[in-house]
């Protein structure tokens, strides 16, 4: 189960953002039984993230899925201009001032052992890696592996000034193994994989139970992806439906059925056998009550009307499981004191000025109680929580 993850300098995200699951220690977490999952430490099972619209809150479940793509596709480690705070520009003055530093921290319990993982990048690739683990009985965490990159490196600004001349230095790494018992220097020109994943290849035991976990129990499904990778052309051969060779058709579909992905048309029967693909969100619900995934869900209404949406939920704290439920919503009435702690409850803010963005968690509003009178969405729709245009 994720117990908490943080990440800086991704997208809308300059400063760090930290998301936690672990449950209060207060008395209060007697009246939710089964909002979390009593281990060594209690685990919140669901948590509901909601905000303004482009306040951040996709960027949020982006982020997980960005580093995810470096355990699954097991590409090159390297940060994006695209997926910087700051905004790319051609301006060479200007560069020297651009942080493509991203940093990455998660926490995971996996069998009784936590797992802490830090990961740092920039437009070289790895700066700094590392794996702990704090096994059952243990106060002091075990390191199991540090890699850090030695070498000086260049400064941005000369790669924008002069990108074909401009070469990189052989980066250079010193790695820890602790497993292994001895210290390794490597060299490389190219971009390189996470060295968590080539030793999880090596049979490290904890590199592999924390790799697999990474690319076989966290599902991120991302509304931004989803809308973006669907770029064929499915009409193309469908002369009198010259409307639907553009990928807008589909986003007008959308507004109507959210969960259309896909329209494959029959050019001789094509209001008979045309086949529409739909996401199905409950398979999903299902993985994580019986399979006890990790799903991060973005804009879970795409998907559900508000009573269905509410039915589903209901199903997370109602069973025993170590799944868990993390989705962001626009939909007010889940911002309910009866059905979720205060820990369980985040916004997604962004300042109108710096257009930056920040996540915290209702636990930090210490005068909103739980026996309140007024409704806790009344307090957000008025903007005291904030997390909306009106502030």
């Amino acid at each position: 189960m994720l117990l908490e993850y943080s990440f800086k300098n991704f997208c809308s995200f300059k400063e760090e953002a930290t998301f936690s699951l672990s449950a209060t220690e207060s008395e209060i977490k007697k009246d939710f039984p089964d909002n979390y999952f009593r281990d060594r430490v209690d685990v919140l099972k669901s948590a509901v993230i909601v905000g303004e619209n482009a306040g951040g809150k996709s960027n949020f479940v982006k982020s997980l899925q960005y580093i995810k793509a470096f355990f699954k596709e097991n590409r090159e480690v390297v940060s994006s201009s695209e997926y910087l705070t700051d905004e790319y520009t051609e301006d060479s003055s200007k560069m020297r001032y651009m942080d493509t530093a991203q940093k990455f921290s998660l926490s995971v319990l996996i069998n009784g052992t936590v797992y802490f993982y830090n990961l740092e990048i920039d437009f070289l690739g790895i700066k700094f890696e590392e794996l702990e683990v704090q096994k059952k009985n243990k106060s002091q965490r075990q390191k199991i592996l540090v890699v850090d990159r030695t070498e000086v490196e260049p400064s941005l600004t000369d790669f924008v000034k002069s990108p074909k001349e401009f070469k990189f230095s052989t980066l250079k790494y010193e790695i820890q193994c602790i497993p292994f018992d001895k210290k390794d220097t490597v060299e490389s020109e190219d971009f390189i994989g996470l060295f968590v994943s080539k030793y999880a290849l090596m049979g490290v035991p904890e590199a592999l139970a924390f790799s697999q976990w990474i690319n076989n129990i966290l599902i991120v499904e991302s509304a931004i992806y989803e809308d973006t990778r669907l770029k064929g052309n499915y009409f193309q051969n469908l002369s009198d439906w010259r409307v639907m060779n553009y990928e807008r058709f589909l986003d007008i579909l959308r507004i109507i059925d959210p969960s259309i992905m896909e329209i494959k048309p029959n050019n001789r029967q094509p209001y008979q056998e045309t086949i529409i693909s739909r996401k199905n969100s409950a398979g999903k619900i299902f993985k994580v009550i019986y399979e006890n995934k990790v799903l991060f869900a973005d804009e879970m209404d795409r998907s559900f009307n508000p009573i269905l949406a509410d039915k589903i939920i209901s199903l997370i704290p109602g069973n025993d499981h170590k799944g868990q439920f993390i989705f962001t919503t626009h939909n007010v009435l889940h911002l309910n004191l009866n059905n979720y702690m205060k820990e369980q409850i985040y916004f997604v803010t962004k300042n109108q000025e710096t257009l930056q963005s920040e996540i915290y968690s209702l636990s930090e509003f210490p005068d909103v109680e739980y026996n309140s009178k007024v409704n806790l969405y009344e307090f957000y729709l008025r903007g005291v929580l904030g997390g909306t245009l009106s502030e």
